[in-house]
Protein backbone atom coordinates (compact mmCIF):
# COMPACT_ATOMS: atom_id res chain seq x y z
CA UNK A 1 0.00 0.00 0.00
CA UNK A 2 2.54 2.26 0.71
CA UNK A 3 4.22 1.95 -2.83
CA UNK A 4 0.68 2.55 -4.47
CA UNK A 5 0.84 5.91 -2.04
CA UNK A 6 4.06 7.14 -3.33
CA UNK A 7 3.82 6.29 -6.88
CA UNK A 8 0.05 8.24 -6.66
CA UNK A 9 1.83 11.41 -4.84
CA UNK A 10 5.04 11.51 -6.97
CA UNK A 11 2.59 11.48 -10.30
CA UNK A 12 -0.06 13.88 -8.87
CA UNK A 13 2.92 16.05 -7.79
CA UNK A 14 4.68 15.43 -11.45
CA UNK A 15 1.25 16.48 -13.08
CA UNK A 16 0.65 19.69 -10.71
CA UNK A 17 4.08 20.81 -11.63
CA UNK A 18 3.60 20.76 -15.27
CA UNK A 19 0.21 22.79 -14.71
CA UNK A 20 2.17 25.74 -12.99
CA UNK A 21 4.55 25.49 -16.18
CA UNK A 22 2.06 25.69 -18.35
CA UNK A 23 0.28 28.49 -16.06
CA UNK A 24 3.84 30.30 -16.53
CA UNK A 25 3.22 30.35 -20.69
CA UNK A 26 -0.16 31.34 -20.52
CA UNK A 27 1.10 35.18 -20.58
CA UNK A 28 -0.70 38.73 -21.03
CA UNK A 29 1.76 41.02 -21.79
CA UNK A 30 1.72 44.26 -19.78
CA UNK A 31 3.25 47.24 -20.19
CA UNK A 32 6.48 48.17 -18.28
CA UNK A 33 4.58 45.66 -16.06
CA UNK A 34 5.14 41.95 -15.16
CA UNK A 35 3.15 39.83 -17.41
CA UNK A 36 -0.40 38.44 -16.40
CA UNK A 37 -0.46 34.71 -16.12
CA UNK A 38 -2.15 32.06 -14.72
CA UNK A 39 0.48 30.41 -12.28
CA UNK A 40 -1.48 31.68 -9.43
CA UNK A 41 -4.29 29.59 -10.47
CA UNK A 42 -2.25 26.49 -10.93
CA UNK A 43 -0.83 27.23 -7.28
CA UNK A 44 -3.58 27.73 -5.69
CA UNK A 45 -5.45 24.71 -6.80
CA UNK A 46 -2.13 22.92 -6.15
CA UNK A 47 -2.34 23.77 -2.42
CA UNK A 48 -6.07 23.35 -2.26
CA UNK A 49 -6.24 19.31 -3.83
CA UNK A 50 -3.31 17.82 -2.96
CA UNK A 51 -1.76 16.47 0.41
CA UNK A 52 1.01 18.67 1.77
CA UNK A 53 4.19 16.40 0.74
CA UNK A 54 2.67 16.39 -3.09
CA UNK A 55 1.98 20.23 -3.26
CA UNK A 56 5.15 20.86 -1.74
CA UNK A 57 7.15 18.00 -4.21
CA UNK A 58 5.00 20.10 -7.45
CA UNK A 59 6.20 23.47 -6.41
CA UNK A 60 9.60 22.58 -5.10
CA UNK A 61 10.41 20.94 -8.33
CA UNK A 62 8.59 23.92 -10.12
CA UNK A 63 11.33 26.00 -8.75
CA UNK A 64 14.10 23.70 -9.37
CA UNK A 65 13.50 23.13 -12.54
CA UNK A 66 13.95 26.88 -13.39
CA UNK A 67 16.54 27.48 -11.55
CA UNK A 68 18.48 25.20 -13.40
CA UNK A 69 17.74 26.83 -16.46
CA UNK A 70 14.39 25.68 -17.83
CA UNK A 71 12.60 29.09 -19.12
CA UNK A 72 9.47 28.05 -16.86
CA UNK A 73 9.41 31.64 -14.88
CA UNK A 74 7.53 33.91 -16.03
CA UNK A 75 10.20 36.17 -17.36
CA UNK A 76 12.53 32.74 -18.24
CA UNK A 77 14.45 30.60 -15.65
CA UNK A 78 18.46 30.18 -14.40
CA UNK A 79 19.96 31.27 -11.13
CA UNK A 80 20.26 34.92 -12.19
CA UNK A 81 16.99 35.20 -11.93
CA UNK A 82 17.24 34.85 -8.35
CA UNK A 83 17.92 38.61 -8.47
CA UNK A 84 15.03 40.02 -10.65
CA UNK A 85 12.46 42.17 -8.76
CA UNK A 86 9.80 38.66 -9.48
CA UNK A 87 11.52 36.33 -8.06
CA UNK A 88 9.92 37.01 -4.37
CA UNK A 89 6.61 35.77 -6.36
CA UNK A 90 7.64 32.65 -6.96
CA UNK A 91 9.05 31.96 -3.47
CA UNK A 92 5.63 33.20 -2.32
CA UNK A 93 4.21 30.20 -4.33
CA UNK A 94 5.97 27.63 -2.20
CA UNK A 95 5.08 29.25 1.31
CA UNK A 96 1.48 29.80 -0.36
CA UNK A 97 1.21 26.13 -1.08
CA UNK A 98 2.15 24.31 1.55
CA UNK A 99 0.16 27.09 3.80
CA UNK A 100 -2.80 26.23 1.89
CA UNK A 101 -2.31 22.51 2.00
CA UNK A 102 -1.82 22.24 5.80
CA UNK A 103 -4.68 23.91 6.13
CA UNK A 104 -6.88 22.41 3.73
CA UNK A 105 -5.42 18.67 4.59
CA UNK A 106 -7.38 19.28 8.42
CA UNK A 107 -10.55 20.41 7.04
CA UNK A 108 -13.06 18.41 8.99
CA UNK A 109 -16.48 19.36 6.67
CA UNK A 110 -15.23 21.12 2.91
CA UNK A 111 -17.29 23.77 1.94
CA UNK A 112 -16.45 26.12 -0.78
CA UNK A 113 -16.16 29.47 1.43
CA UNK A 114 -13.40 27.57 3.30
CA UNK A 115 -11.39 27.05 -0.37
CA UNK A 116 -12.53 30.68 -0.71
CA UNK A 117 -11.01 31.82 2.39
CA UNK A 118 -7.91 29.64 2.25
CA UNK A 119 -7.72 30.82 -1.61
CA UNK A 120 -7.73 34.41 -0.02
CA UNK A 121 -4.79 33.48 2.47
CA UNK A 122 -2.70 31.67 -0.77
CA UNK A 123 -3.08 35.04 -2.76
CA UNK A 124 -1.96 37.79 0.34
CA UNK A 125 1.06 35.13 1.02
CA UNK A 126 2.09 35.66 -2.53
CA UNK A 127 1.51 39.41 -2.68
CA UNK A 128 3.78 40.02 0.78
CA UNK A 129 6.56 37.87 -0.08
CA UNK A 130 6.18 39.24 -3.75
CA UNK A 131 6.07 42.65 -3.51
CA UNK A 132 8.80 43.04 -0.28
CA UNK A 133 11.20 41.11 -2.46
CA UNK A 134 9.89 43.37 -5.55
CA UNK A 135 10.68 46.40 -3.72
CA UNK A 136 13.85 44.71 -2.26
CA UNK A 137 15.62 44.06 -5.32
CA UNK A 138 14.40 47.00 -7.13
CA UNK A 139 14.88 49.70 -3.95
CA UNK A 140 18.62 47.87 -3.12
CA UNK A 141 20.21 45.99 -5.53
CA UNK A 142 18.81 48.27 -9.06
CA UNK A 143 19.49 51.44 -6.86
CA UNK A 144 15.90 52.90 -6.97
CA UNK A 145 13.83 55.08 -4.31
CA UNK A 146 9.90 53.87 -4.92
CA UNK A 147 7.56 54.46 -2.54
CA UNK A 148 5.38 51.23 -0.96
CA UNK A 149 2.54 53.17 -2.18
CA UNK A 150 4.34 52.81 -5.38
CA UNK A 151 4.62 49.10 -5.15
CA UNK A 152 1.12 48.21 -4.62
CA UNK A 153 -0.18 50.31 -7.36
CA UNK A 154 2.29 48.90 -9.17
CA UNK A 155 2.30 45.01 -8.66
CA UNK A 156 -0.57 44.44 -7.00
CA UNK A 157 -3.64 46.66 -8.16
CA UNK A 158 -3.32 45.92 -11.74
CA UNK A 159 -3.38 41.97 -11.20
CA UNK A 160 -6.27 42.22 -8.41
CA UNK A 161 -9.02 41.55 -10.75
CA UNK A 162 -7.20 38.36 -11.92
CA UNK A 163 -6.34 37.41 -9.00
CA UNK A 164 -10.22 37.35 -7.40
CA UNK A 165 -11.03 35.07 -10.99
CA UNK A 166 -7.96 32.90 -9.77
CA UNK A 167 -9.29 32.35 -5.93
CA UNK A 168 -13.23 32.04 -7.32
CA UNK A 169 -11.78 29.29 -10.13
CA UNK A 170 -9.62 27.33 -8.10
CA UNK A 171 -11.81 26.98 -5.14
CA UNK A 172 -14.53 25.82 -7.30
CA UNK A 173 -12.18 23.21 -8.82
CA UNK A 174 -11.00 22.10 -5.68
CA UNK A 175 -14.22 22.07 -4.40
CA UNK A 176 -15.39 19.13 -7.12
CA UNK A 177 -11.70 17.46 -7.18
CA UNK A 178 -10.30 17.03 -3.95
CA UNK A 179 -12.69 14.76 -2.63
CA UNK A 180 -11.66 12.26 -5.78
CA UNK A 181 -8.03 12.52 -4.41
CA UNK A 182 -8.64 12.48 -0.55
CA UNK A 183 -10.69 9.36 -1.39
CA UNK A 184 -7.94 7.64 -3.49
CA UNK A 185 -10.31 7.67 -6.32
CA UNK A 186 -7.71 9.16 -8.79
Amino acid sequence: MKRRNLIVTLTLSALFCTLICIGSFIRIPMPNMMPVTLQTFFVLLTGLVLPLKASTLATLTYIALGLIGLPIFSGGGGLGYILTPNFGFIVGFLIATVSISAIAEKLKSRKLWQYVAISLLGITIIYIIGIFYFALITNVHNNNNYSWVWFIQTVFLPFLPKEIVCVVLSSLSAYKIRPYITKGKI
